[in-house]
């Protein structure tokens, strides 16, 4: 132990997971991406739509329409509603406002719209994604429409699709408490530049990771300088307990 030295370092730049947990495994309220692929939902809501209407249809990522009176927007537009009414009373889906439906009408054939996107976002919903809805435009002929599609209830987690996460995967910052003394100090006085405070290194050190022991471990001096420090002995406990 007497060729230990001692040599500040400035930290060098590492990269660091923002989360560590396999996406399964974490709280819902840990899920603020907005990266879902929502290309799969918008292929399979065309198709369910385009048999729903009997037309072609096409589906893109929307933003809910601002209400003039302040409120929410309904669901799904009136003009989709009345553009299924005329389809299913035998109209012209050309001129979907020749027909005049009731708003008890309207609010089924909304319904029914509705009902078959929750089928289309319980089978192809993305399984990372976990916000609260996704909104969509509509066009179908000269009918366009929003509609807002709430995320289907979350599954159980399967327990195959929790992944364990080794501790020694994860990138962490670990620090080598080579010694560790009480001084008073009055005890460092008169403190000058260049003054030498000895420390008494035990042989095993302790590994501590925040406020917490994970381990013990020896130190030895490198030919260029620097410390290496070899685990001898793995164990978690607070840091002022033992390993």
């Amino acid at each position: 132990m007497s060729d230990l030295r001692i040599r500040s370092e400035a930290f060098a730049e590492e990269i660091w997971p923002e989360q560590f947990l396999p996406r399964q495994a974490r709280l819902p309220d840990a899920y603020d991406d907005e990266d879902g692929d929502f290309g799969p939902f918008l292929v399979a809501a065309t198709r369910a739509l385009a048999a729903l209407f009997g037309a072609e249809v096409e589906v893109l990522p929307g933003r809910p329409p601002v209400m003039l009176d302040g409120g929410a927007p309904p669901q799904v537009a009136v003009s989709l509603a009345g553009l299924l009414a005329t389809v299913r009373l035998g109209g012209d889906p050309a001129r979907p406002f020749d027909i005049a439906v009731s708003g008890v009408a309207l609010t089924r054939f909304a319904r029914t719209i509705a009902d078959t996107l929750d089928g289309v976002a319980v089978r192809v919903w993305p399984r990372e994604c976990r916000l609260p809805g996704f909104d969509i435009d509509i066009a179908c002929g000269v009918v366009t429409g929003h509609a807002h599609v709430p995320a289907p209830p979350l599954l159980p987690r399967a327990a195959a699709d929790v992944q364990a996460v080794q501790m020694f995967d994860l990138p962490m910052r670990v620090r080598v408490e080579i010694a560790s003394d009480l001084t008073m100090v009055a005890s460092l006085m008169p403190l000058r530049a260049g003054t030498v405070l000895p420390i008494n290194p035990v042989p095993d050190m302790p590994l501590i990771i925040g406020e917490h022991r994970i381990g013990r471990a020896t130190v030895m001096a490198l030919p260029d300088g620097r410390q290496q420090a070899t685990i001898v002995a793995m164990g978690v406990a607070p840091a002022g307990g033992r390993t």
